[in-house]
């Protein structure tokens, strides 16, 4: 059994010191203006916002999670495993907006970072809380999670934070607790889960409560992926297990990690991830629970996975940082002279790479005024169509308005198959993802014959048209 990495601290959170709670008002502050004012210039990175709004309004109606965005009839629980979502039930009921789901996930990425503050804080101090905590919350993996909207590793980043609190505080149950919890938070944080179960029992030396969590994870992990995606699944199947051909890797391991280390996205994104650390987080053995996640995406075929860009950080960015902080603590040691000055500059570093990668991340958008413009006349027009939209109604769209019809209709996907004949058709020629101009008359028509439409709005390549009789 390694002995313990730090000295006994106050463990209350009364005795953390200001840097906690400043870090956390900041960082959620920040958050929910960045997400306000995207809603008000009515951005849609994507999909998912609308989706997962369509899963808390099944889940605040005590309903089955039934999206009909992905498809008519289509339940979530044969898409991803993310149970945990129900916990935020009430808050949308009490809020109905995807808009709710924006400022939650601001409330949870300050609590992030509140918890990996507090851990900085028990490792090396209240200097390195401060410089730890504020490099943490504006990384460059939160921020691309923030920006790209709400998902649910927003639940799990706080999760995370706290069990790795617990964990270096040495309080092996509420630590146990805590990390199982992820398995909730999405299907492949098992394999993460059962990480971290072995290295609490290596480090408490209680290897039956270490085991029992890393058993747990592995089961979870089984569980979602062979038995409960597949049987919620309209295809009898895990949509995703075609990214990933082990068969292949095992195959040709010399050749997968050749292929690894000159795929410009992969490296990018491990330079990001070390760097953001300088290096530090490689002192510690939690830097081990990164290798899931890393793995995953890193063997997946899908492109998307690869690159420091979207919401696939963010769970990566709790355990670099507390291991960050480990790191300084243990170097603090070291027999190296250098080493031991890495160490108390280590901190400092860390702020620093945060502060010098800035202007190529998403925050940095509000030093500009088109940020600001939220009344411009795409604005004005996409909330008058919205307007014009009946509550309740059915209404085929494209990914533009989707996420701010959600609140008021019944949406599905207009590329979709087996949609219902809508109501309404809403189309954006210029940010719907559309390859070729559309006119939504035209292509109602075309996608349920025998349909008649008219427009009834059409202003800043927005379209909005009814069904005729």
């Amino acid at each position: 059994m390694p002995p313990s990495v730090a000295p006994p601290r106050g463990t209350r959170l009364a005795s953390l010191g200001a840097a906690p709670w400043v870090v956390a008002a900041l960082a959620t502050a920040t958050y929910a203006l960045f997400s306000t004012l995207q809603w008000r210039r009515f951005e849609s990175p994507s999909w998912d916002l609308g989706i997962f709004t369509q899963i808390l309004q099944r889940y605040a109606a005590l309903e089955a999670p039934v999206v009909h965005i992905k498809g008519a009839g289509y339940n979530i629980m044969g898409d991803h495993f993310h149970p945990i979502l129900v916990l935020l039930a009430p808050l949308y009921a009490a809020f109905p907006s995807a808009l709710t789901l924006m400022v939650a996930q601001a409330v949870l990425l300050g609590v992030s970072a509140f918890f990996v503050a507090a851990a900085a804080h028990h490792l090396v101090g209240r200097g390195a809380a401060w410089l730890i905590g504020l490099a943490y919350a504006f990384s460059w993996g939160v921020q691309e999670a923030a920006a790209v909207q709400f998902h649910e590793v927003a639940v799990g980043a706080p999760i995370l934070a706290v069990g790795l609190w617990c964990l270096v505080r040495e309080r092996w149950v509420p630590a146990t607790v805590w990390l199982g919890l992820l398995v909730f938070v999405k299907e492949d944080l098992g394999a993460t889960v059962a990480v971290l179960g072995l290295l609490v029992a290596w480090r408490s030396g209680r290897w039956l409560l270490g085991l029992g969590l890393a058993a747990w994870g592995i089961a979870w992990f089984v569980l979602a992926l062979r038995v409960i995606l597949p049987a919620m699944n309209l295809r009898g199947q895990y949509d995703y297990a075609g990214h990933l051909d082990l068969a292949a890797v095992l195959a040709d391991p010399v050749g997968t990690v050749a292929e690894i280390l000159t795929n410009e996205q992969k490296m990018l994104t491990l330079f990001m991830l070390l760097a953001c650390t300088g290096l530090l987080a490689l002192r510690s053995n939690l830097a081990l629970a990164l290798l899931p996640t890393l793995g995953w995406r890193f063997l997946s075929s899908l492109s998307g996975h690869w690159g420091p860009t979207w919401h696939y950080s963010l769970m990566l960015m709790p355990i670099a940082f507390v291991a960050a902080a480990e790191g300084v603590r243990l170097l603090a040691d070291a027999r190296s002279r250098v080493l031991r000055g890495w160490a108390r500059s280590g901190p400092a570093v860390l702020l620093m790479f945060a502060l010098a990668v800035l202007p190529q991340m998403p925050l940095w958008d509000l030093t500009k005024g088109g940020t600001w413009t939220v009344d411009g006349p795409r604005p004005r027009a996409a909330a008058e169509l919205v307007s014009l939209v009946p509550r309740g109604a059915v209404v085929a769209s494209d990914i533009s308005l989707m996420n701010q019809l959600v609140d008021r209709a019944d949406v599905y996907f207009i590329a979709n198959e087996g949609n219902p004949i809508p109501d309404r058709i809403v189309i954006d020629n210029r940010g719907g993802g559309w390859s070729s101009r559309v006119d939504g008359v035209v292509h109602g028509a075309a996608l349920w014959p025998g349909t008649r439409w008219r427009e009834v709005l059409a202003q800043q390549d927005y379209q909005l048209v009814e069904r005729v009789g």
